[in-house]
């Protein structure tokens, strides 16, 4: 089961580094401005803010040797610099699907009060989304090693 998950991983990877490496046109500084203010109201902020403590939580159980004060620094480093780092690899994403005006009219239904309850829950709800992906990821794969052992590849 674990050689299964690790192919998954790999698989998607790899699927990452050849879309990473595909040639993007960079959009305007005022597209990605725009987009930044755009991902702040409708939550998505929060959201990546939520997931590097989980990613250092996993790096420090591998890495137990490493002292806290690093991982504090570091950590304390990477939000510095995460909504200009995550809009800056995502505004080629983004400006392939929607235009300047596109993101003028989200920011708008943002700010409007069923927005800002929309913004307020996207973190939880990612982070319930991400749990329930894990699950769903994991009967995945465990279909698959049954239907690998039926036809005796197991």
């Amino acid at each position: 089961m674990k050689r299964i998950l690790l192919l998954i991983a790999l698989s998607l990877c790899l699927w990452s580094v050849a879309e990473a490496k595909a040639p993007q046109t960079q959009p305007s500084k005022e597209y990605v401005e725009t987009l930044k203010k755009m991902i702040t109201v409708s939550g998505g902020d929060a959201t990546f803010k939520m997931v590097v403590p989980q990613m250092f939580a996993m790096m420090k159980q591998q890495l137990p040797n490493v002292p806290e004060e690093f991982w504090k620094t570091a950590e304390a480093e990477i939000m510095k610099t995460i909504m200009d780092d995550v809009v800056g690899m995502l505004a080629a994403v983004y400006s392939k699907r929607l235009t300047q005006a596109d993101l003028e009219g989200i920011i708008k239904f943002y700010e409007t009060p069923v927005g800002k309850k929309m913004a307020a829950a996207q973190p939880g709800i990612m982070s319930e989304s991400m749990k329930v992906g894990q699950q769903w990821g994991m009967q995945i794969a465990m279909k698959i090693q049954g239907m690998l052992k039926e036809k005796g590849y197991m």
